[in-house]
């Protein structure tokens, strides 16, 4: 392999060591200087015009992926970024005076770093990255939320045991179920589509510390105008570029967009969980491997365990990122490259997280309704519902009652209500319809029904 870069990337590599720098941030760097030198051009014409063609011709191999081995340098490094932006331009220039057949040569610093500093050119190149990652995410959480939009209408007829502390509370069907966790996934959607208007600001044209420095207005102007163009992204300029380049809260903000879509999936994964576990076995984790190298009959939750697991990994990355936004000092935070190292592994974890949950857990998972009901009505629990009616200290009294009985099914328990109270099983099974043990009816008719059945004892007396 030819080497492009130059004595200032061989520096960085035995300061940092070598690694890889990750493609999203080469792409998008290599797109901030295609349009800085398209607004140098503009602006005074600097390059041969067919020099300036060659130009365009190497920004667009690196835009496109074609010479991701010429930047070696891990983001792990000092400098702020200064040693990415030194390998970018070094591979631009060296590339473009090597194809050109005239006697015209730039120079990675005097030219293709004209109007411009690490520390404005590296952020802007940090808002392309993340602002496409954030879509990225953000498509994935709508596709997780329709599926669970969906399955609610799926799963209107099925009831089953709500549970709070892990213990049996109240009648539920599970389209709620799957409503609770579509209403934590909807705000995550909502989060994320407000999030773009402040990820999409950009420092270029700050310079070295957001006052311009060297940069004439007509280029600032054009730089702005070309990098929409050929990013095709609705990026603007920042009206405070001192800001800009100082402080990068922003992107402690997009880390708790992400951090909060992780904990909404660990908490459906954590309910998942119980749910397909032996101790509840309402539903059915998929089988996809040998849950045992000693036990025969084990499935084990892998894809839950492992959306969980990535689940954690976000948040404890988005924390980081958090802390190296608020470790700047005075006019620039030299600590973005390590908050984007941490991007990369939050944008990967958080896609695989989502998708594995659709399209490795949901696909296979199996509900077993007949048990659902079995638990819901073997479950003292179930008298919680006839409480409107009943009363408290009645309901404690048909609780002792029960005790022993095995209750297996809704028409038993109707048989123990019209025995030992004064509801007949007519009005009993009313009463336990589904949609009236699972919405606002219950206490108007609770309150209704208690006055006839108080009616009826005055008249029998």
């Amino acid at each position: 392999m030819k080497i492009y870069y130059g004595n200032e990337t061989e520096k960085a590599l035995k300061s940092f060591g070598r690694g890889q720098t990750p493609s999203p941030l080469i792409r998008a760097y290599g797109e901030v200087k295609k349009a800085a030198l398209m607004a140098q051009q503009d602006f005074e014409k600097r390059y041969p015009q067919e020099y300036f063609a060659v130009l365009m011709d190497v920004c667009g191999g690196i835009i496109a992926g074609l010479h991701d081995e010429q930047f070696p340098l891990p983001l792990r490094q000092g400098g702020a970024g200064t040693s990415l932006h030194m390998n970018i331009c070094e591979v631009i220039s060296n590339m473009a005076n090597e194809r050109f057949k005239g006697a015209y040569r730039s120079g990675p610093l005097e030219d293709i770093a004209c109007y411009q500093s690490t520390n404005d050119t590296f952020p802007t190149a940090a808002v392309i990255m993340l602002y496409r990652f954030l879509c990225d995410v953000e498509k994935k959480i709508i596709e997780l939320q329709e599926f669970l939009v969906k399955s609610e209408k799926e799963y209107e007829d099925v009831l089953l045991t709500a549970r709070t502390e892990l213990q049996d509370a109240l009648p539920i069907k599970l389209s709620q179920v799957f409503s609770g966790w579509a209403g934590s996934v909807e705000r995550d959607r909502w989060r994320l589509s407000k999030l773009k208007e402040r990820i999409r600001v950009t420092a270029l044209g700050g310079t070295a510390v957001g006052t311009c420095f060297s940069a004439p207005a007509p280029y600032v102007f054009a730089a702005e105008k070309y990098l929409r163009e050929v990013t095709s992204l609705p990026l603007c300029r920042s009206q405070n570029l001192p800001d800009a380049v100082a402080h990068h809260d922003c992107l402690s903000e997009l880390a708790n967009g992400f951090s909060l879509a992780a904990g909404n999936i660990y908490k459906i994964t954590g309910d998942l969980l119980l749910y397909t576990s032996s101790l509840c076995r309402e539903m059915k984790h998929p089988d996809l491997q040998y849950g045992s190298t000693i036990m025969p009959f084990k499935t084990n939750p892998v894809i839950l365990e492992y959306v969980r697991g990535l689940s954690i990994l976000v948040q404890e990355e988005c924390s980081r990122i958090s802390r190296y936004c608020g470790e700047g000092q005075l006019q620039l935070n030299p600590y973005i490259p390590f908050a984007l190292d941490a991007f990369i592994d939050v944008h990967s974890s958080l896609l695989n997280a989502v998708d594995s949950l659709l399209n490795r857990f949901f696909t296979g998972m199996k509900i077993d309704r007949a048990l659902m009901l079995e638990n819901l009505y073997g479950s003292k629990a179930i008298l919680n519902t006839l409480r409107p009616i009943l009363g408290y200290n009645m309901i404690k009294e048909l609780s002792v009652l029960m005790e022993g009985k095995e209750i297996l099914s809704p028409e038993e328990f109707i048989d123990i209500v019209a025995a030992h109270t004064d509801i007949d099983r007519e009005t009993a099974a009313k009463w336990l319809g589904r949609d009236n043990l699972t919405g606002y009816r219950s206490a108007s008719a609770g309150r209704s029904l208690k006055k006839d059945m108080e009616n009826n004892d005055d008249k029998n007396s």
